[in-house]
This record gives C-alpha cells, structure tokens and sequence, in this order.
C-alpha cells in the first residue's frame, strides 16, 4: 500500500493505493470523478483523458505509483466552468458529434489542453490530440469541427 497526496482545484485528497492501480481506478472510486470514463482500456479512444501536472495523459494508462507526490489532476468538473472547455462543451451541443456522451469528459479536458498552445500550434495540435481519441457513435469529423471552433 501507498498513499499519494492528489490535488484537483483547490482541494488535495490522500490517497490509499498501490503501485499498480490505476489512474482511473483512482479518480473515480476514491475521488468520486464521474466524467473520466473506462472506455478501451487501451488509451486509444480519449474518454479517461486528465490533465495530470498539465500534460494530456489516458488515464486508463497512467499506474498510480508513476503518479508524483502532490500531483495536480485537473478533470472535466474541474474544467468545465473554466474557458475553453466551456465554450468546447457548447460547441459539442452546437455541433453533436456525440450521441452516447462517453466521449465527452475527455474532449473537454482535451479542449482546455489544446487552449494552452498558440494558434499556430493548435491545427496540428488538434489533429495529433484526436488520434488517441475517437467517438464510437460519429467519428472524427465532427469532433475536429467542434474543437476547431471552441
């Protein structure tokens, strides 16, 4: 057993954990988080994606004992009411390239990372971003549209 100091916002929770659990595992059993969604398991389809000390990660990928000390886990409800994710989630509705919402919490994470880059990083940005990222029930097209204008 180890336990991890984990911070999302303004709080820092103590985790009880092992080395090899994961991420994930962590976020919604102990943390409560319900936007980071299991989807592949394979950190192919984005919909656990976190930002873990400000780098977009799978969490379905990342063990708990390569998670640092006192890290900084930022997740959609964390995100949400903060700009881009916000006006990404409205161009979501706008655009609907969901219709099972799996997806979503993860695109939004992946929005606010991609805001981080200059406009001149965000195209390819936003390109690379969705190739560990897909939606089931659309495609990309409509993803890429809708984070283009977010």
């Amino acid at each position: 057993m180890i336990s991890k100091r984990i911070q999302r916002g303004s709080m820092t929770y103590v985790v009880y954990t092992t080395e090899d659990a994961l991420l994930i595992t962590t976020l919604r059993g102990a943390l409560g988080v319900k936007s980071a969604k299991r989807g592949c398991r394979d950190g192919s389809c984005g919909s656990c994606r976190v930002l873990l000390d400000g780098a977009l990660v799978s969490s379905c990928l990342v063990r708990m004992g390569d998670v640092a000390d006192g890290a900084l886990v930022e997740v959609a409800e964390d995100l949400e009411q903060k700009e881009p994710a916000r006006r990404a989630l409205a161009q979501f509705e706008d655009e609907r390239p969901t219709r099972c919402d799996l997806c979503v919490g993860g695109l939004a994470v992946t929005a606010a990372w991609l805001a981080q880059r200059g406009p001149e990083l965000r195209e390819a940005a936003i390109d690379e971003a969705l190739e560990g990222a897909h939606c089931q029930c659309t495609g990309r097209g409509s993803l890429r549209r809708a984070l283009r204008r977010a």
